[in-house]
């Protein structure tokens, strides 16, 4: 049985092929080695995997090491140690809110950066914030 399209549509039909197969998943590169520390403020968080990126390691913040968040969900300094540590990696990226490695029971929260919001993905034992150290080589765009 064939398929006949009407004249008028084959430009529909055009736009919806371009559109969905210009669609990519995220792509995790091998590592080319270790990286260069970057600084703190070259970090940037991500919600969602960027187009293609380096996974460098996971980083963890505690209430410890200074993790709060206030009544109205601002984290700030608790990203800020992220952020340091994921610069120490050599990251230019800080993917949150992702699943555990080890499939460790966890849940996410909503955590503030600098009035920005993220869902952050979070363990009671340890009470610990999980992120992803990312190098990030391509992103959304």
């Amino acid at each position: 049985m064939d398929i006949v399209v009407p004249r008028s549509y084959l430009p529909l039909c055009a736009l919806i092929l371009l559109f969905t197969g210009c669609a990519s998943s995220p792509e995790i590169v091998p590592s080319s080695g270790p990286r260069a520390a970057t600084s703190a403020d070259q970090v940037k968080v991500y919600q969602a995997q960027p187009k293609r990126y380096e996974e460098l390691g996971a980083v963890t913040v505690t209430r410890d090491e200074g993790a709060r968040w206030d009544d109205r969900g601002d984290a700030t300094a608790g990203f800020d140690i992220l952020k340091r540590k994921a610069a120490a990696l050599g990251a230019n990226g800080l993917l949150v809110g992702g699943e555990l490695p080890s499939g460790g029971k966890s849940h996410r929260i909503l955590a503030g950066d600098h009035d920005q919001y993220y869902q952050i993905t979070v363990t009671d034992n340890p009470k610990q914030a999980h992120a992803q150290a990312i190098y990030v080589l391509e992103d959304k765009k």
